[in-house]
Parts: structure tokens; C-alpha cells; sequence
């Protein structure tokens, strides 16, 4: 007399049952109008009040090293400009 097994019951259960997609609804494409339709409060715009500035440094001419002090002491200068100008 053959003994019944768990996992024989188990792979009987799993055969039977039929396979269903974990993903029942169906993924819908993006769609910008109606979103901005549902969240205006997100879509509007947002005022870009920063003044351009052009970052770059000139080149000193020595060494990396000395390039990146110059960089640094220019940057620092610059930051001190804007931020007395932003307390004013």
C-alpha cells in the first residue's frame, strides 16, 4: 500500500489550478493631459527668479593645483558678492 505524500497532493493541487496572471488590470499608458488634468495644483509653473551665472573660471596657467585654488578663491569671492547683494 503506497502512502500519500504531501508534496504529491500539493503537485496534484497545483495541476489542477489554473494559471492567473499576477497583474489582473491592465497597465495603462501615461497620458500628461489627464493628469494635469486631476493634479493642477502640480502642473503649474514655478518662477525661476535665479539670476544666470556663468560658472566657469579662467585658466591660470600653472599646475591642476594651482588652477583649483585659483577656482576656489574665485568661487568664494563670487558667493561673497551674491550674498551681500542677497542681504541688501
Amino acid at each position: 500500500m503506497k502512502q500519500k505524500n504531501l508534496s504529491d497532493e500539493t503537485d496534484m493541487y497545483l495541476m489542477q489550478e489554473p494559471i492567473v496572471e499576477a497583474h489582473s488590470q491592465a497597465q495603462t499608458e501615461f497620458d500628461p493631459v489627464r493628469w494635469a488634468r486631476l493634479n493642477p495644483w502640480l502642473s503649474e509653473g514655478q518662477a525661476d527668479d535665479r539670476i544666470p551665472m556663468n560658472g566657469s573660471v579662467k585658466d591660470s596657467g600653472g599646475p591642476p593645483s594651482v588652477q583649483r585654488s585659483f577656482a576656489r578663491r574665485s568661487h568664494q569671492a563670487m558667493f561673497k558678492k551674491w550674498s551681500q547683494a542677497r542681504r541688501d
